[in-house]
C-alpha cells in the first residue's frame, strides 16, 4: 500500500490519495486498507516518512564515502539531496512540493527541517571555532536548509535552467558563506 500511496502522490498530489484509490492500485480489497492505516493521513504521513529515510540513508552513504572535512561532508550532502530528488520526482513532490495544505504533513514536513538542522550542528560540532553561537548557528541551519529546499524546488519544476551539479556547488558556496562565521576550520587543505 505505501508503494501505491507513493505513486498516487507523486503522480497527482498528496489530496489524490483516497482509500479507494490506494487499494485499487494495489490491487487489494477495501478492508485491508483499515488493517493497516487508521485514516488516509496515516498512510500520507507513512509514505512521507520512507521517502525521507530513502533519502537520509543516501546521504549517510555519501557521507561515508566523502573526506571528513567540513566543505566534502557538506558538498556530499548537498550532492546526495539533489541527485536524489532529481533521480525521483515522485519523491521530491512529496518532500518539498505537496505537504502544504494538509497540516500534519506540513508539521511533519517543519519537524523534518528541525530534526535536520540538529544533525548539522551535530556533524560540524568538532570544526566549531571557540566562542560559536550555537543558537544562532541553529538558526542559520534553518535558513540554509529553508532556502536548499527552496532553490532545488525551483529548479526540479523547470523553472531555473541549470545543471544537477551547478545546483550542488552553488548551494555548498552558500551554505559555506552561511557557515564561515561558526567554523575555525573551513576549506579543504
Amino acid at each position: 500500500m505505501l508503494t501505491a500511496g507513493r505513486e498516487l502522490w507523486g503522480d497527482h498530489g498528496w489530496a489524490a490519495v483516497t482509500m479507494r484509490g490506494v487499494c485499487a492500485r494495489a490491487n487489494l480489497n477495501d478492508r485491508y486498507f483499515y488493517e493497516s492505516f487508521p485514516d488516509v493521513e496515516a498512510l500520507l504521513l507513512a509514505v512521507y516518512d520512507e521517502a525521507l529515510q530513502e533519502l537520509v540513508a543516501r546521504t549517510e552513504r555519501a557521507m561515508t564515502e566523502a573526506p571528513a572535512t567540513p566543505e566534502a561532508q557538506l558538498r556530499a550532502v548537498i550532492g546526495a539531496f539533489v541527485h536524489t530528488l532529481a533521480d525521483d520526482p515522485r519523491g521530491a513532490r512529496i518532500g518539498l512540493v505537496d505537504p502544504a495544505g494538509s497540516a500534519a504533513l506540513e508539521q511533519r514536513r517543519r519537524a523534518t527541517y528541525h530534526v535536520c538542522a540538529e544533525l548539522s550542528l551535530a556533524a560540524v560540532k568538532p570544526y566549531l571555532r571557540p566562542g560559536a553561537d550555537e543558537r544562532k548557528l541553529r538558526w542559520d541551519a534553518l535558513f540554509s536548509l529553508g532556502g536548499l529546499g527552496e532553490l532545488v524546488l525551483t529548479w526540479l519544476t523547470g523553472s531555473l535552467e541549470a545543471t544537477a551539479e551547478e545546483i550542488v556547488e552553488h548551494l555548498v558556496t552558500v551554505v559555506l558563506r552561511v557557515g564561515i562565521p561558526h567554523l575555525r576550520e573551513l576549506r579543504e587543505t
